[in-house]
């Protein structure tokens, strides 16, 4: 039902903008932004107070002793998440979104999300927006990540589809140096005052862009769902003179980031608290407890992203309590990779993380390149595997991808790792990066 309401912008302005849910968090985000410690302190103890409180009552939670210190709690996987989702869920004739996802680490996840939490995520990017002077509900808005918007195999425009007067999304898949004209010509029309997009997207656009010296412009740029690259935010600047704000967040909303400059980040308080567990050269593991979810509260969720502190903060515990509050900032998030294939002819396909969404038979699966038109796929079954599920697997894959790019699937009792350890998603054995 919500997307349907989706493709309705007045009926989806009216959900994410709840004036019962809406206006008091927006108003906490500004409390908040002037809040010394000891207040930010005192509102987390309050919060974490009302999530376990939910929780409690789950039966995911029986085993919980929450009179315990809250940092004494155990810690929440994935793989127990996936495995027992149902367990961690509240069930309730009020209306709730049913949301799929994959995860960075390939693991299907199952969630639910209450209307509050749409409402409360909204006010966070309106908040957001409003910090490089723009209102975010009445931008004009240009989405360039992984939709699917068409065929990948239909070479002829258009791109993009427009959703009521204010919106258009385009096609990542499309878009390379035959087709950028097209993509220009449709900026060049809409004006769109923010574009939100994955930085491989916008990194290609402005590869694209420059040498041309196009006249597309707008005012801000917000990428999210990759790291960053280097020097990006700075060529975004030059070609298309918006500032760029990076925002870290995850499908299971457990804590929420942003960036307006390099290596500056800020986590966002009080949408969720970041637990910050020390680890090897500043580097810390986030778990995180989202505050607004009473659909699947989330207690000590372990998310599996490394969060870059100041050496001198992650030796602290004073000083990452300082960090996960947003009192101080941090250095940026390490290891999230880009989903992106790079095929011969320049074509970038993005968004592979979501060909595993919502397939059940499959505990996890990975899309491994092989070679510039070949992909591996790896896929781990799970108790409810069966041919079928490689048959959907496939299906999704070439919604994303051209026909002509070999796919091999191999069935496996583990997944590929890395020499470190990780097993993510999208891995690239191609000589030269994929994106």
């Amino acid at each position: 039902m919500f997307l349907f309401l989706k493709q309705i912008p007045a009926a989806e302005r009216i959900i994410k903008r709840n004036p019962f849910f809406y206006s008091e968090f927006r108003q906490a985000l500004e409390q908040m932004e002037d809040a010394d410690l000891e207040a930010r302190r005192a509102m987390a103890q309050r919060l974490r107070a009302r999530v376990a409180s939910w929780a409690s009552r789950l039966p995911g939670y029986k085993s919980y002793d929450f009179s315990r210190p809250f940092s004494e709690l155990p810690l929440l996987s994935k793989a127990r998440l996936q495995a027992e989702a149902g367990d961690f869920q509240r069930h309730t004739v009020i209306p709730q979104v049913d949301v799929a996802t994959s995860g960075t680490t390939g693991v299907p996840l199952r969630l639910k999300r209450s209307i509050q939490s749409l409402a409360i995520e909204q006010a966070m990017f309106d908040w957001m927006a409003a910090k490089v002077g723009l209102d975010y509900g009445n931008s004009r808005i240009a989405v360039l990540r992984g939709d699917e918007v068409k065929d990948p195999n239909d070479p002829t425009p258009p791109y993009w589809e427009d959703v009521g007067r204010n919106k258009v999304i385009f096609s990542s898949v499309h878009l390379n140096n035959r087709t950028f004209p097209h993509y220009e010509r449709k900026l060049q029309e809409f004006q769109p005052d923010i574009l939100t997009c994955y930085p491989s997207s916008l990194e290609l656009l402005t590869h694209l862009a420059q040498p041309r010296n196009s006249s597309i412009s707008f005012k801000l740029a917000i990428t999210s769902s990759e790291t960053l690259g280097a020097g990006l935010r700075a060529r975004v600047k030059r070609v298309f003179g918006a500032p760029l704000l990076d925002y870290y967040g995850q499908t299971e909303r457990s804590c929420a980031a942003y960036s307006l400059e390099d290596d500056v980040y800020r986590f966002i308080f009080p949408y969720a608290y970041p637990e910050l567990i020390p680890g090897a050269d500043g580097k810390c593991s986030i778990v995180g407890t989202p505050f607004w979810n009473r659909a699947q509260p989330l207690i000590r969720y372990d998310i599996g992203d490394i969060a870059v502190l100041p050496e001198a903060a992650a030796e602290s515990e004073s000083e990452r309590e300082k960090i996960s509050l947003g009192f101080s900032t941090f250095n940026g998030i390490e290891g999230r990779r880009s989903d992106c294939l790079k095929l011969a002819d320049g074509t970038r396909v993005f968004g592979l993380d979501r060909v595993p969404s919502g397939v059940d038979g499959a505990a996890s699966v990975q899309i491994v390149q092989v070679a510039s038109e070949a992909v591996l796929m790896v896929v781990v079954p799970n108790a409810q595997y069966t041919e079928e599920t490689l048959a959907t697997l496939r299906r999704k894959f070439y919604l994303k991808v051209p026909h002509h790019v070999d796919l091999r699937i191999d069935v496996r009792e583990a997944p590929y790792r890395l020499a470190s350890g990780k097993a993510p998603v999208f891995i690239s054995q191609v000589q030269e990066p994929a994106c």
